[in-house]
């Protein structure tokens, strides 16, 4: 038996599989191959009770207004926010920002927003490395620590959450939860899972020299959330 045998094997043997079975590459059902429910239905009994059922464990104390604790942690590690009534003011306040900041160089948006009123010079889609501005659509903003959960996917690539050396995120207040734990709760009750998924706190820093907070030193630069009040998306 192999060195990967034997670890394929104790994984197995730890999900309560069948271990007297050869490992293949096409003996555990992967997310988006079939959907995530399919796949979980095929898992022993044990494992979907760990996954649909997981024991939460103590949980921080909730704030009462989870928008406002957002907004504050974000600032505090260097997160620019405004406030929208709409999607619709997306473009407008996405204009607005790269004048305020002096910014050219081109733009990516998100597949996810193409059906907003951009203007025809914006590429729609994966970031090519020569835009300095990128927008997309996030799936949770997270009140505790002010993080972003950004997914991956045909409408989210992730080049674009760290590529360009600009970020502006479109976030709906009902995508607000209190913590962490809240995102992975949310995700499994999607039908496909995501890729992968980024949680993001600010724009990218290092003190790897003398101590000294650089930004931009592995992504974005700058990063800036218009939080829509509306809840369609």
């Amino acid at each position: 038996m192999s060195a990967r045998e034997a670890i394929l094997g104790r994984v197995k043997a730890a999900c309560g599989r069948d271990t007297s079975q050869p490992v293949s590459q096409g003996s555990i059902p992967l997310p988006g191959v079939m959907s995530w429910p399919d796949v979980i239905a095929q898992m022993p009994q044990e494992v979907q009770a760990r996954i649909t059922q997981p024991t939460r464990l103590t949980q921080p104390a909730q704030p009462q207004d989870l928008t406002e604790t957002l907004i504050k942690k974000m600032e505090a590690v260097q997160m620019s926010v405004v406030r929208l009534q709409t999607r619709d003011d997306v473009v407008e306040a996405v204009n607005w920002y790269l004048q305020e900041h002096d910014i050219d160089g081109g733009l990516s948006v998100s597949p996810s927003l193409h059906a907003l009123n951009w203007p025809a010079d914006v590429h729609i889609g994966p970031a090519t490395g020569t835009e300095a501005t990128s927008v997309t659509t996030a799936m949770n903003g997270v009140a505790e620590t002010g993080s972003i959960a950004l997914d991956s996917g045909p409408d989210s690539p992730s080049t674009l959450n760290f590529l360009p050396e600009n970020h502006i995120v479109v976030l709906h207040e009902s995508q607000i939860v209190a913590g962490l734990d809240d995102v992975w709760a949310q995700m499994r009750k999607l039908s496909t899972l995501p890729r992968a998924v980024n949680l993001v706190t600010g724009p990218s820093r290092t003190g790897d020299i003398e101590q000294t907070i650089e930004l931009g030193a592995h992504g974005p630069r700058r990063m800036h959330v218009l939080l829509v009040a509306s809840d369609h998306e």
